[in-house]
């Protein structure tokens, strides 16, 4: 209940500069000029001061997204990064909805249980993996992939996982988002079974922030073949 105000409100700050940005390309040249009273501007002008303001809203964007201040992501690196801090701070002001709404719940809604009982059973090598690339939690399709127990897979470290050969170029990526402000990330790399064979999977993460800083890894692995 507490934090889901100002999540709220950095949710519509985020929409609302969003579709301010996006909307800047359709206004006519005549409202730009409007607030030079009987002055008439240039079209070259009235370009330039569209660019400005469109400039100025991508700046704020920018901002908001955590790291994005010292990044230098391009327009639409910008508003995808934002609509994935949107669709984030949703669900988790869905969340405590959930939580502070209890028994008074919408009985169609699915409950926290109901994502646990859909993680387990996906059919989709699936896990939340801690920022140092340890596994916190595993279902079923990922620890039989790599050859495990569920028990065993939740105590791997997926860095550690990966062949030699990639391990390099694979942390990179982990690194990256950590460090860049971007939500996710895909690459191929070579992970390493219990039975020590190798195989060439691609790995989708997904960085989630709590207090808009980054906390954890929702990992997808797919094997290429």
């Amino acid at each position: 209940g507490v934090r889901g105000a100002p999540m709220t409100a950095a949710a519509a700050m985020l929409g609302s500069s969003m579709t301010t940005a996006a909307s800047l390309a359709t206004l006519p040249p005549s409202m730009l000029a409007s607030d030079e009273g009987s002055e008439r501007l240039s079209h070259k002008e009235v370009e330039q001061r569209r660019r400005e303001k469109a400039k100025q809203y991508f700046d704020e964007l920018r901002a908001l997204l955590p790291c994005g201040a010292e990044s230098k992501f391009d327009k639409n690196t910008i508003l995808q990064n934002t609509i994935a801090m949107i669709k984030q701070l949703q669900a988790e002001l869905d969340y405590h909805r959930e939580l502070k709404g209890g028994a008074k719940r919408a009985g169609n809604l699915p409950t926290s249980h109901d994502y646990r009982v859909s993680f387990d059973a996906s059919r989709q090598p699936l896990c939340f993996c801690g920022l140092d690339g340890g596994v916190w939690q595993c279902n079923p399709a990922l620890a039989g992939l790599l050859g495990y127990t569920k028990q065993e897979a939740e105590s791997l470290n997926l860095h550690k996982c990966t062949s030699p050969s990639d391990s390099d170029a694979s942390s990179q990526h982990w690194q990256r988002l950590i460090t860049s402000g971007m939500c996710n990330s895909s690459f191929y790399c070579h992970l390493i079974r219990k039975d020590g064979q190798q195989m060439m999977v691609n790995v989708d993460l997904n960085l989630m922030h709590r207090h808009n800083q980054p906390y954890c890894f929702c990992v997808a692995i797919n094997p290429t073949s």
